[in-house]
């Protein structure tokens, strides 16, 4: 192999290694979860428009569009089983009881998206 062929290979992957390394801090920073596998295309599927609520790590972080993002949680979650408790909810924070397990769902929100984050 020449040394050419070589410094090509490294400087591949290392370019690889860079964005793979980037885009999971990309990930845990914006999203939460380290996998840029899930996140990402959950990004892109709620930019699209092609799905109401998306489950990026399982039931603990969600994404959906930002348009009426509180109801369709609500809508999701009872869904899966949950049950809104409305009384309890406190600002961004929206308060589910399944399985005889309170917990909250910390709604953000901008303009591309809303990220819901399991507290």
């Amino acid at each position: 192999m020449s040394k050419t062929k070589k410094h090509i290979i490294i400087i591949t992957v290392s370019a690889v290694l860079s964005v793979l390394l980037i885009s999971s801090v990309f990930s845990v920073m914006k999203f939460g979860p380290i996998n840029c596998f899930s996140s990402f295309p959950a990004f892109f599927r709620v930019a699209c428009g092609s799905e109401d609520v998306i489950a990026v790590d399982g039931d603990r972080v969600l994404m959906c569009s930002p348009t009426d993002s509180a109801e369709k949680l609500i809508s999701y979650m009872e869904s899966t089983g949950a049950v809104h408790n409305a009384d309890e909810d406190l600002g961004g924070r929206l308060s589910f009881t399944k399985d005889s397990e309170t917990f909250e769902m910390a709604l953000r929100v901008n303009g591309n998206y809303a990220l819901l984050t399991r507290v």
